[in-house]
């Protein structure tokens, strides 16, 4: 790690300076959590459980992972899930119509980063989590709001838990400003025409929910079809595209069911051909398998 006036400071030494290391050379807690190769054996809640659902609200439909190793790491897969997994489209501003994903990517970022640095990570059984609905991404956070914040002062005033955890990601690139996290998310998701991040305290932790375009990203059924049609697809993916917007996954005897004269292998192919234009995601495996949208 070299950092500005360190640049020829010893690699140890700048973990030292920088509260990673003890003065006789042990890692601590947040030199673990930063740059250990598998902090959870020590601290097994460290980690982030990320979910995607395809409705607004829980159900057995949904593609789940769970996150670890040092925090940047953790932080840059979190980020990677939400990408893949959010919908991109359009916006109309005024007559213009205007290409966006349904969230700010920076604004991800800040949300993601906001939970890793502010956590606390002395509560034990409870990881971060982040959910991914239709409507909305919800990053629950164990461990109640740190000093004198409230959710009132949230946006104005300065505390940090984790003060060599927030410092050190901070020269890793991953905050912008320190104590400005909040305000650039805010300032993020304005711009984007959507509602200011919401943060409320759960029993045991804060929940931050960012709210996405939704619905108001453009995708009308002709511009649907002509963007299959463009993809060189044929009539029963199509048609089977059609029932996963309607019903929100799709099973291979579901596709059997409206395609009863074609084999089971064709189906197969089609569907493997699906998941690898990037449309589908296949979950469970075997008999369990179905498919939403990616």
């Amino acid at each position: 790690m070299r950092l500005p006036g360190f640049e020829n400071t010893r690699p140890a030494e700048v973990l030292r300076l920088r509260g990673c290391l003890t003065p006789d050379g042990q890692p601590t807690y947040a030199g673990l959590l930063l740059f250990g190769r598998h902090p959870q054996q020590q601290l097994p809640s460290a980690q982030i459980l990320v979910a995607r659902y395809p409705g607004r609200q829980m159900g057995d439909t949904f593609l789940r992972q769970v996150i670890d190793g040092p925090l940047p790491r953790q932080i840059a897969q979190a980020e990677a899930f939400v990408l893949d997994n959010m919908r991109h489209g359009a916006v109309m501003r005024g007559l213009q119509r205007e290409e966006q994903s349904d969230y700010p990517r920076e604004a991800v970022r800040e949300a993601i980063v906001n939970a890793v640095a502010h956590r606390d990570y002395a509560i034990r059984g409870a990881e971060i989590q982040l959910f991914m609905f239709a409507d909305r991404i919800e990053v629950r956070s164990p461990g109640l709001l740190p000093g004198h914040i409230t959710l009132q002062n949230i946006l104005t005033e300065r505390f940090s838990r984790n003060e060599v955890v927030v410092q050190v990601l901070s020269d890793l690139g991953f905050i912008e400003r320190l104590g400005y996290g909040i305000d650039r998310m805010v300032r993020l998701m304005h711009e984007a025409g959507l509602p200011e991040p919401l943060f409320e305290e759960t029993d045991n932790g804060l929940k931050l929910t960012l709210f996405g375009h939704g619905e108001r990203l453009l995708s009308t059924d002709r511009e649907t079809a002509s963007r299959w049609a463009a993809m060189g697809l044929n009539e029963r993916q199509e048609r089977a595209l059609a029932y996963l917007a309607e019903h929100g996954r799709i099973t291979n005897r579901d596709y059997q069911t409206l395609v009863p004269d074609v084999s089971p292998e064709t189906i197969r192919r089609d569907l493997v051909d699906l998941v690898d234009r990037g449309l589908l995601l296949r979950i469970g495996d075997k008999r369990a398998t179905f498919y939403i949208f990616k």
